[in-house]
């Protein structure tokens, strides 16, 4: 994915792509044999304002039979806006189990605030790479590049990436409303936003590219002192903001066992095909 060839099983995936509330939807993978396994979905948040090319790689996480969604809310939309719309959104996917819910970047806020606004079980665990709400959580070093372009949140951190999918998201961004609000510090903190969770907060994942990364660890480490002892932090430090990008086989593995974890199953991570098991894909 991203520029690197399809594994063969990904020809074969269902997907389909439509509209709902304002919001781009993406939906891969079969959702029969999802329920057959007893598991949840994965529901992705792009940064609002880019188009969900750039998480493109998620799409191997169906590797494990679970659905891999993404939902791009409405540009001009506000926080409560959004969140509407991205709550809209998954409840059209027939997820009776509830969904894992990741976001990306600014999308971070509108994943906690439909996670509170849901209904109970709606959202089984939270996935925030590199969150951002408020200036104060970017790197220092960032902080300025942060509140002005989206290319900072997308920029990969190795030459040897395959990077198609990020330059098709930069290639058409949108002034996003939540971008405005970030760079006016008008935006509510996250801790706060984890805090406001129903107690006891479902299993939150926290991923951070370490220094390159334009959140700050301090950033996320408030997040996770937030979270009652329910947050796991992972770090890719040779990643930056895109660990799907930089590293991508990691941060799969580091996605799938988290949701393993929640969905108390031991899914899979290699496609065999034909009598003689020869690989058909893997993470």
């Amino acid at each position: 994915w991203c520029g690197d060839p399809y594994p063969p099983f990904a020809y074969s995936l269902p997907w389909f792509e439509f509209d709902s509330s304002g919001c781009a939807v993406r939906v891969v993978g079969d959702l029969t044999s999802e329920s057959g396994k007893g598991l949840r979905p994965l529901v992705a948040l792009p940064t609002p304002g880019l188009s969900y090319d750039y998480l493109e790689n998620l799409e191997a996480l169906t590797v494990s039979q679970r659905r891999v969604a993404f939902i791009a809310v409405p540009p001009a939309a506000s926080l409560l806006a959004a969140t509407r719309a991205a709550v809209d959104a998954i409840g059209s996917l027939d997820a009776k189990r509830g969904v894992h819910l990741l976001a990306h970047g600014l999308a971070a806020p509108v994943a906690l605030v439909a996670a509170a606004a849901a209904p109970p079980g709606a959202v089984a665990s939270l996935l925030l790479s590199s969150p951002l709400s408020q200036p104060r959580d970017a790197e220092p070093a960032r902080a300025r590049a942060t509140a002005a372009p989206t290319a900072p949140r997308l920029a990969t951190a190795s030459a040897s990436s395959s990077t198609v999918c990020v330059g098709a998201s930069l290639a058409r961004p949108a002034a996003a409303e939540l971008h405005r609000a970030f760079a006016a510090n008008e935006l509510p903190p996250l801790p706060a936003l984890v805090r406001a969770l129903r107690s006891p907060p479902p299993p939150l994942l926290l991923a951070h590219g370490g220094a390159s990364d334009v959140s700050s660890a301090a950033a996320v480490d408030a997040l996770a002192a937030a979270a009652e002892g329910r947050a796991e932090v992972s770090l890719f430090a040779r990643s930056g903001p895109l660990p799907m990008v930089d590293e991508k086989a990691a941060y799969a593995e580091a996605v799938l066992r988290f949701l393993d974890s929640v969905d108390g199953a031991t899914t899979r991570r290699v496609v065999v095909s034909g009598g003689d098991q020869r690989v058909a894909g893997r993470i």
